[in-house]
C-alpha cells in the first residue's frame, strides 16, 4: 500500500514539476508582448446554461468574476425554457437579477430554447421555429435580442442548415475549437482555444489542473487566439472549481 501511494506521489510530483519547468519557457515571450494589449489578451469567460435552475450557483460565480472585474468580458449564454419546465418569465426575480447584470457590463447570449437533446442538430424550418420562440420569450422578458450577437449550441452540435439560420442574422457561432461567423456575407471560421477545467472537478486536482490551464492560456496568446474559458454552473460549484476560478483570473487579470 505505501509502496502505491509514493509511486502515486511520484507521478505527481514529476508531472508538477514538468508543468511548472514548461511555464517558465514559455513566461519570457509572453511577458514582452506590448502591454497596451494587455486587455485583448484577457480571457472570455462564457457561463452555459444560465437558467433559474441553476440561480444559486450563478450568483456563487458571479461573485468570483465581480471580484476579478471580469463583467465586460463574461458572456451569459441563456436557456429561455429549460426542460420545457422553467420558461424565463415564470421567474421575474431571476430575470432581473440578469438585467442587474447586463447593467454591471455582463452580456447577454443564446444558449437553448429547451436544451433537449442536440436541438439545434436539426433542419432549417426547426432551427428558425426555435429561435423565434426564444426571442419571443426574450423579448418578453425585456431583453434586446438585436444585442445578441453570439450563440453556443447546445453540446456543440449544430447542422448546416441551423448554422445558416444563426449567420443569417449576423449572430456568430462558438464551438470547441472555431468561432464562425460572417466576413463580407460569407460564413468564415477562426481558431479559438475554448477549455473547460471546472466540470466536477475534485479539489485534489486542483495542483494539476491550474498550472495547466495557465500553460493553455499563454500558448493561446503567443498563437493570438482567443481564449475562451468555458463552465458549467452547478458544476463548477462543485468541489475545487470556484477556487479554480478565483486562481486563473487572479493570475490571468
Amino acid at each position: 500500500m505505501k509502496n502505491k501511494r509514493f509511486k502515486k506521489f511520484y507521478f505527481y510530483s514529476i508531472l508538477v514539476l514538468s508543468l511548472i519547468l514548461m511555464m517558465f519557457l514559455f513566461s519570457s515571450p509572453f511577458e514582452q508582448k506590448n502591454i497596451s494589449n494587455k486587455n485583448d489578451e484577457k480571457p472570455i469567460i462564457l457561463i452555459h446554461d444560465v437558467s433559474p435552475v441553476y440561480f444559486k450557483d450563478l450568483k456563487e460565480i458571479v461573485r468570483i468574476i465581480d471580484k476579478h472585474h471580469f463583467q465586460n468580458r463574461t458572456y451569459l449564454f441563456i436557456i429561455v425554457n429549460h426542460a420545457n419546465d422553467h420558461n424565463l418569465k415564470n421567474y421575474p426575480k431571476f430575470v432581473n437579477y440578469l438585467h442587474e447584470l447586463e447593467k454591471e457590463g455582463y452580456h447577454i447570449e443564446f444558449h437553448a430554447y429547451n436544451h433537449i437533446g442536440d436541438e439545434f442538430n436539426c433542419n432549417k424550418t426547426v432551427a428558425e421555429e426555435k429561435l423565434n420562440l426564444s426571442f419571443k420569450i426574450m423579448k418578453e422578458c425585456k431583453f434586446n435580442v438585436s444585442k445578441i450577437k453570439y450563440f453556443i449550441p447546445p453540446r456543440y452540435k449544430i447542422s448546416k442548415d441551423a448554422e445558416d439560420v444563426f449567420l443569417d442574422r449576423n449572430i456568430s457561432i462558438i464551438l470547441k475549437t472555431t468561432l464562425i461567423t460572417t466576413k463580407n456575407g460569407s460564413p468564415i471560421e477562426y481558431p479559438i482555444t475554448n477549455r473547460e477545467y471546472t466540470w466536477y472537478l475534485p479539489e485534489n486536482l486542483l495542483i494539476i489542473v491550474e498550472p495547466i490551464s495557465i500553460i493553455d492560456y499563454k500558448l493561446c496568446t503567443l498563437k493570438k487566439e482567443k481564449f475562451f474559458l468555458s463552465i458549467h454552473p452547478r458544476a463548477i460549484n462543485y468541489g475545487g472549481g470556484l477556487e479554480f476560478l478565483d486562481y486563473f483570473l487572479n493570475e490571468t487579470s
